[in-house]
């Protein structure tokens, strides 16, 4: 059986993003946490099996995986991550340097695991 491959492209390692959030303003958890155990249960329910993209053990835990197959199963999940997530998305980027969202554009781009192999 040949394994399934992954056609999502990271563009940011969110996961980097998130750890300087929570390291910078720790009060982020407590907006982000429930959204993010909401979006575990959708995933729950709607069978998403994001560990088919994760290419490396520290995209383990990245919501990026559970989104994607989200977008593309769920109208009512597309209604709540353009309306609330892009609001969650533009507030931890305000929290972040130039250079923060910089070096996390770059790490995800070239990583060695690189996923848009």
């Amino acid at each position: 059986m040949e394994k399934e491959t992954s056609s999502i492209v990271c563009k940011n390692c969110a996961n980097r993003l998130t750890e300087w959030c929570y390291a910078q303003h720790p009060w982020f958890r407590l907006i982000r946490e429930p959204l993010v155990l909401c979006l575990r249960i959708m995933a729950l329910l709607y069978g998403v099996k994001s560990k088919i993209h994760v290419h490396n053990p520290e995209c383990e835990n990245c919501i990026r995986f559970m989104k994607t197959e989200l977008q593309r199963r769920s109208a009512l999940f597309r209604f709540l991550n353009n309306t609330i997530g892009k609001g969650v998305s533009r507030l931890r980027d305000s929290m972040l340097t130039p250079e923060e969202l910089a070096h996390a554009k770059l790490y995800a781009q070239e990583s060695p695991w690189d996923m848009k192999k």
